[in-house]
Parts: C-alpha cells; sequence; structure tokens
C-alpha cells in the first residue's frame, strides 16, 4: 500500500474511533512503528489530528479545510448508504442544487438515469454525470477553490441566485445542538446560504461523525433544514431539537422519523 493510501485509511479509522494506537496500526498495516509515527505526524502537520502518548486522537475542532481526495475516502460506506437514500428521494422532473461536499458526489452516482435538472458550484459532479443524456447539468462557474474543488464568490453566488429550485441538497463540516450548522470556510458558506434561499426543500446529508462536532463559522440554523440524512441513530436529544425544528430524519434503510 502507497504510504498517502496507508494515512487515508488511518484518517478514515480515526474518523469512526477517534483515537488509535501507534501498535494496533503497525500490525494492522504490517510497518514498522516508524513508519506509523511518521504517518501520524504528517496527519498532525495537516491538521487533521493530535498525536498523543503511543497513539494519536482525532482534532474534534473542525475547523481545518480538509482536501477533497482525503474527504472522499473518509468513511465511504457511510456515504455511499447516505448517498443512494438522498437519491431515493428524487424524482423525474425535479429541479436540484447541489453543494460541491464530497457526500453529494455519492449522491450525483446514484442519480444517473434519471429526468432531473442540477445546478452545483462542484467541479466533479458535472463530470460524474457527464455521459447520462436524462441529466441537466448547470455549473455555477465562478472562483476554483483547490482544495474542495468548488466554485465560490461573487459570480457562483450569482448564478445561483437566477433559479429556484424544489430541492437542496447539501452537507456540513459540523452540526451542533446549540450552534446549528458549522462551516469552516466563509465563501463556500455563502454559496450554500443562496442555494438554501433558493429551494423549497433543504436535503442535509450527514455521516454520524459530524454530529456534536464544532467548525469555525456558524452557518445557519437547523430550522433552515427540511430533511437530515444520516447512517446512525440519533440521541433522544438531537431527535427531540430538530422536532422543535420541524426537522424529519431519515436514517439509511429506515423511512422518514
Amino acid at each position: 500500500m502507497l504510504a498517502i493510501d496507508r494515512r487515508k485509511t488511518i484518517l478514515e479509522i480515526i474518523n469512526k474511533e477517534e483515537s488509535v494506537k501507534v501498535l494496533d496500526l503497525s500490525k494492522q498495516f504490517n510497518v514498522t512503528l516508524e513508519t506509523i509515527r511518521r504517518d501520524l505526524e504528517k496527519l498532525e502537520n495537516e491538521g487533521y489530528i493530535t498525536r498523543s502518548y503511543g497513539g494519536a486522537v482525532l482534532n474534534k475542532s473542525t475547523n481545518e479545510d480538509i482536501s477533497i481526495n482525503i474527504r472522499e475516502a473518509t468513511n465511504k460506506e457511510d456515504k455511499n448508504l447516505i448517498g443512494k437514500a438522498v437519491a431515493d428521494l428524487i424524482q423525474d422532473g425535479d429541479t436540484i442544487m447541489m453543494d460541491s461536499s464530497t457526500t453529494a458526489l455519492y449522491v450525483a452516482k446514484y442519480l444517473k438515469g434519471k429526468k432531473i435538472t442540477i445546478i452545483t458550484n462542484a467541479l466533479k459532479i458535472p463530470m460524474v454525470l457527464a455521459g447520462d443524456s436524462n441529466i441537466q447539468v448547470i455549473s455555477t462557474g465562478g472562483t476554483l477553490k483547490s482544495t474542495s474543488l468548488s466554485f465560490v464568490g461573487h459570480w457562483a453566488e450569482s448564478a445561483i441566485e437566477k433559479y429556484y429550485v424544489n430541492k437542496t441538497i447539501i452537507s456540513c463540516k459540523a452540526i451542533n445542538i446549540e450552534h446549528g450548522i458549522m462551516e469552516p470556510h466563509q465563501l463556500e458558506t455563502e454559496v450554500k446560504k443562496k442555494m438554501i434561499k433558493t429551494s423549497e426543500q433543504v436535503i442535509l446529508a450527514v455521516d454520524s461523525s459530524k454530529f456534536d462536532k464544532k467548525s469555525f463559522i456558524k452557518a445557519y440554523n437547523l430550522d433552515k433544514l427540511d430533511i437530515i440524512v444520516t447512517d446512525k441513530e440519533l440521541s433522544n436529544k438531537w431527535v427531540e431539537t430538530l422536532h422543535d425544528n420541524k426537522v424529519d430524519v431519515i436514517k439509511v434503510g429506515e423511512g422518514i422519523a
């Protein structure tokens, strides 16, 4: 396994378990302890983890603007299940806004064959759907942000304001009962706010690792959402909070709760 692939897998493990041990990783990947220490050092320098004695822990404050390649490799199975569940909510004739999240990218893969129109600020979504003649894809254009491969800024926001759609599909960096939806990057936050304003229904596609976390920007309140699609059962406190904000919850494999 290449070092970059090993680090992606290590990051995925830490996202799920929140902590790892050097010895356990050394055995799992059949490499030396020193190799794992170098991997953890690089991940720490990139802001994803904090090293501790004999291992590392996940950075709970998700302020870092993580590369899309690493995000795509993180929680792949959960995102795939969420992507299919969200795609099942989409009907022929729908007009949709989609953000540049990797979860939205997983949704896009399950939209093939549907007769729909998609407006997106993502660079990758048009590429995934380019060969499907049933789907009309409109790119917002704008300033390309390299870490997320998304279009942001005035041109992207202006393009979104030209449309009104019946569904918006977005994800987030963190979701918090006290602060709502949180993001690390102002320009991407502004794009998502425009998408929400121009949509009848807002669907948040978010895996369970994002709950009860914090990030840099308070993007918008929970009451801006209509549906949350996620992979795990939520706590009673979350269920009550979302009910109070009139947000429906879909756990993958089940219906609306």
